[in-house]
């Protein structure tokens, strides 16, 4: 796929979409940034990114959760695939906004534990977990405001009504509406013969005077 199509298709996505995307490719993105530093009594330090340190897979399972909900919003099989589990993407992107919050508050409720870690004496957030935490609440929000959007739009489609009501064929008095049709053009044939037909009973008649007139 190329740039310039790239780009048009996340153009024409939805506000709401777009939230979500943008949101996913910042989680995406975090976890190649530092998350957290510390420095300990020695004044010596350490970086961990997301998907470095001791919590490396809970980096991993964020990195995963934001590659496929921005996949599913430019690529149909995966939109497919996903809308056959959660019935609804906008269910898939609230859950797994609420699980990459709840991974974001386990790595920081572990890292920030005064007994993780030895001798350890300052412990910092860094700009990747910022990032990852605005990326969390972009996706969340826009998975709400999608949301809503289809219960809305599900609400108007069962209030619209049809435009062009078309007639029941239901029976009334033992007849249905088509054996009532023939009846009644039947009848008006009866009391309005058509041309052709008029014409040959007067011919019939004519010819039965003459030859009446002719014996006589």
């Amino acid at each position: 796929m190329s740039r310039k199509k790239l780009f048009d298709q996340i153009g024409d996505l939805p506000s709401e979409q777009k939230a979500v995307f943008w949101g996913s490719v910042a989680m995406a993105m975090s976890v190649v940034l530092p998350w957290y530093s510390d420095i300990d009594a020695f004044r010596t330090g350490d970086t961990y990114y997301g998907l470095t340190g001791p919590l490396y897979l809970v980096g991993l399972l964020f990195l995963t959760c934001g590659v496929v909900m921005a996949v599913s919003l430019l690529n149909y099989t995966v939109r497919d695939k996903v809308e056959r589990i959660f019935s609804k993407l906008s269910t898939f992107y609230l859950m797994a906004g609420g699980f990459c919050g709840f991974l974001l508050l386990l790595a920081n409720s572990v890292y920030f534990h005064p007994k993780f870690g030895v001798n350890i004496s300052i412990k910092e957030s860094r700009f990747g977990m910022l990032l990852a935490l605005a990326g969390v609440v972009v996706v969340f929000v826009g998975a709400y405001l999608l949301r809503k959007r289809q219960v809305r739009y599900a609400h108007l489609d069962e209030k619209l009504e049809p435009l062009v009501e078309m007639p029941e064929m239901k029976s009334e008095g033992g007849a249905d509406v088509s054996e009532r049709e023939e009846r009644r053009h039947a009848s008006v044939e009866r009391q309005h013969p058509p041309i052709g037909m008029r014409i040959g009973s007067s011919e019939l008649h004519n010819s039965d005077t003459v030859r009446q007139d002719s014996l006589l």
